[in-house]
């Protein structure tokens, strides 16, 4: 293991070998059923749960895993799952290049930050899109431009209607209006900016927007002030550095861009409800089940 980063997998890791942008194939095939190592990727991936078991952790968040499931797993999430040897699925995995592409037509929500990683569906649902899957698959055999193209549609049309229902089923992560726009990118900006930046005066002239409008913004849509927003994604990248890699505390403090340790301390504890030392004994990965 890297000392200063979470292990990060690519395509290449997993399967022995070097894809294009996008990947399909099926759990019973090239899954693994055990990643017991807290991970990350540098590729999206969409996990179609078909039949199965067990458990998913996905930012600290634990799922429980059952049939006719979809999970979201973004480029830099910690995951790490446990599941029945008998699980089926199709695993899709996408490179950021082509999620870019595809998130410059609009935002997928599910790829968000904060926002649920898992989406059940009724045994119909899942089987449309377990239709779609077999489409993309026979597709991804070609490699004529135009074969090609049909694939880029054909998988642009399989998120759209993946994010329909997520709506459906998480309608508070519809960014279609005016203000819930500015909150998607004030969570956009914070990815982008917490380990060096923690005012929330920096994050509203990025908005081109008032402090106190954003902090009414947030309280609204995200149930907490913007401070508390920005903090939080730290203390997430806190709890992932501690749980994925060996370095000291003091080390982790410093690189989020706090130079005291004692005021790390108390703001991980303050939000984490543990002290960093706590936190990192008590996470036991290994052991997931109560």
């Amino acid at each position: 293991m890297q000392k200063h980063s979470i292990p990060i997998l690519s395509v290449g890791n997993i399967l022995g070998e070097e894809t294009l942008g996008i990947t399909l194939f099926r759990h019973s095939v090239k899954g693994r059923n055990e990643f017991e190592q807290p991970h990350k990727h540098d590729f999206y991936m969409v996990f179609f749960v078909e039949k199965g078991s067990g458990i998913h952790h996905v930012d600290f968040t634990q799922y429980k895993v059952n049939n006719y499931q979809v999970y979201f797993i973004s480029s830099g999430q910690v995951h790490n799952w446990f599941l029945d040897v008998d699980t089926t699925g199709f695993q899709l995995m996408l490179s950021p290049e082509v999620v870019t592409i595809f998130q410059n037509l609009g935002q997928f929500p599910f790829f968000g930050q904060n926002v649920p990683s898992c989406l059940s569906l009724t045994k119909q649902d899942f089987m449309e899109f377990k239709n779609h899957l077999h489409e993309i698959e026979f597709l991804l055999s070609g490699n004529d431009i135009l074969t090609r193209e049909i694939l880029l549609l054909r998988l642009h049309l399989l998120l759209k209607l993946l994010q329909k229902d997520y709506l459906l089923q998480f309608p508070e992560h519809d960014s279609a209006t005016k203000p819930e726009k500015i909150i998607k990118n004030f969570t956009a900006f914070i990815d982008e900016h917490f380990n060096h930046e923690s005012s929330v005066n920096f994050y509203a002239d990025k908005l081109n927007i008032t402090p106190n409008y954003l902090n009414i913004l947030s309280q609204r849509y995200l149930k907490m002030p913007a401070g508390d927003v920005i903090k939080e994604r730290t203390i997430l990248e806190a709890k992932r550095l501690l749980t994925s890699t060996d370095l000291s505390i003091k080390e982790i403090a410093y690189q989020l861009g706090f130079n005291d340790n004692g005021y790390f301390t108390k703001v991980f504890k303050k939000y984490a409800g543990k002290t960093p030392g706590d936190f990192k004994e008590s996470y036991n990965f290994y052991h997931p089940y109560p």
